[in-house]
């Protein structure tokens, strides 16, 4: 059976939670009340963070972790997978960082814009170059049993891995198909960029690990096009058990999102029942 989780933040506020980060224990709260399963946390860095404290948090309200998200980095430190000399090295101690936590946490590390932006028309250097960066992480996380899920993100934010197709070969060939790396899905990303879902689905077989749930707008599933009952068909269909997490912006309102959670996995569930 799928399970839901939603994006939270515990440093610094994100456009994708209706809480602050200074909110958290309200929002896991919010989570376990609403039917969730568990939580996507934003982490930027592991200074002063207990993240054994955290998971007692979520323990006692009998959630799980689905991911880390790491991207906030990116923007308030500027450091990517793409930088060279003290940058990148920054950048993948802090994936270390995030892999480490993630053992304790029993979830997955999602690779987003962390892995840097690209620059159109030099996506096979850099795809090369990000293979080699990479390297090292991969590594890492297959010793500690933890998955790296690379996201896919739509061409006005990013030069690199806006398809399924290019996703899966890079894995596949660039990496070397490392059984520790999967495909984290958003279907808002998707509907600017895959044909078809089911075809995308099809392509990503047991590396689709993750899916984002926002609709066509990037609003609170419903308020824009996107057939979500036929999504969580062909989620089903394909066999898909792991975690579909909302990450939309708080619109129509925080309010409107506090509020229809809990209805939307309700109705989710019945679908793929």
């Amino acid at each position: 059976m799928m399970k839901f989780s939603s994006t939270m933040t515990i440093q610094y506020d994100t456009i994708f939670s209706p809480f602050t980060a200074a909110q958290y224990l309200e929002a896991l709260d919010w989570l376990r009340d609403s039917g969730f399963d568990a939580a996507e946390v934003c982490i930027s860095h592991y200074r002063d963070l207990d993240v054994e404290g955290f998971k007692a948090e979520l323990d006692r309200r009998g959630l799980a972790c689905s991911n880390i998200s790491t991207g906030q980095a990116r923007t308030l430190e500027h450091i990517t997978l793409l930088d060279d000399g003290e940058t990148l090295e920054r950048a993948q101690e802090r994936l270390m960082e995030h892999i480490r936590a993630a053992k304790i946490l029993d979830c997955k590390v999602t690779l987003g814009l962390i892995r840097g932006l690209g620059t159109p028309g030099k996506e096979r250097e850099e795809r090369t170059l990000l293979a080699r960066n990479l390297e090292k992480v991969v590594d890492y996380a297959g010793q500690q049993r933890v998955k790296l899920i690379l996201e896919t993100i739509n061409r006005y934010e990013t030069a690199l891995f806006n398809t399924v197709d290019s996703c899966m070969d890079f894995i596949e060939r660039d990496l070397g198909n490392p059984e520790c790396v999967g495909v984290h899905w958003d279907v808002f990303h998707a509907n600017i960029e895959d044909r078809d879902f089911g075809e995308a689905i099809d392509r990503m077989g047991d590396r689709l690990m993750h899916v984002h749930l926002a609709d066509s707008n990037r609003w609170f599933p419903g308020y824009g096009h996107l057939d979500f009952p036929a999504i969580f068909r062909l989620l089903k269909a394909a066999g898909f058990e792991d975690y579909c997490s909302f990450e939309c912006f708080n619109l129509p309102s925080r309010e409107a999102i506090l509020a229809e959670a809990g209805r939307f996995i309700g109705e989710m569930k019945a679908v793929i029942r």
